[in-house]
């Protein structure tokens, strides 16, 4: 009975969450069209991050795995160099991107706000996206950091191995 209780509860809470923009909306004023745009492009854009650096990270992680008990240290350095260069090279386009798209969306506020134009509607949008792009930045930064701990452990792995053969004893 508690697990079901839960269970709504949650139900409930994500179903306000999600209702909140259309609540928003409802109210008296509308909400300008270039705001809401805004708002949109910017959700598309944080979500295109998100999917290009999860894409780029797997990639690391896929490499790594390809590469674990290689011997080609040199070939396996490459390799992964070439991936955190486009995952970097990603993000980076991506966040001029997005960083432009929030200088819009907060000049088109302003200018929404001075025009008195969806009045006390607009943060609620605007919370509602940041929430979820907070979402899409935790999950894109734990791929990440899942892709960083394997390249590491190959690292390691690649020392070890190259340890063990200057260290070999001869006989001679």
């Amino acid at each position: 009975m508690d697990i079901s209780r839960k269970t709504l509860t949650i139900a409930a809470v994500a179903l306000a969450a999600a209702l909140t923009p259309a609540a928003a909306l409802a109210g008296g004023g509308t909400v300008p069209a270039n705001v809401l745009a805004d708002i949109a492009k910017t959700k598309a854009d944080v979500q295109a991050l998100h999917d290009a650096v999860v894409a780029d990270a797997g990639k690391v992680q896929t490499d790594v795995a390809a590469l674990k008990g290689t011997t080609d240290r040199k070939a396996a350095i490459a390799t992964l160099k070439a991936d955190w260069a486009k995952l970097k090279s990603d993000r980076e386009a991506a966040t001029t991107t997005i960083k432009a798209d929030w200088a819009q969306l907060k000049a088109d506020a302003k200018a929404a706000r001075d025009a008195k134009q969806g009045t006390g509607q607009i943060k609620p949008l605007v919370q509602a996206m940041h929430t979820a792009n907070e979402a899409l930045r935790a999950d894109a930064k734990q791929a990440v950091q899942s892709a960083r701990d394997a390249a590491k452990a190959l690292r390691e792995s690649l020392k070890g191995q190259a340890k063990s053969t200057t260290t070999a004893p001869t006989n001679g």
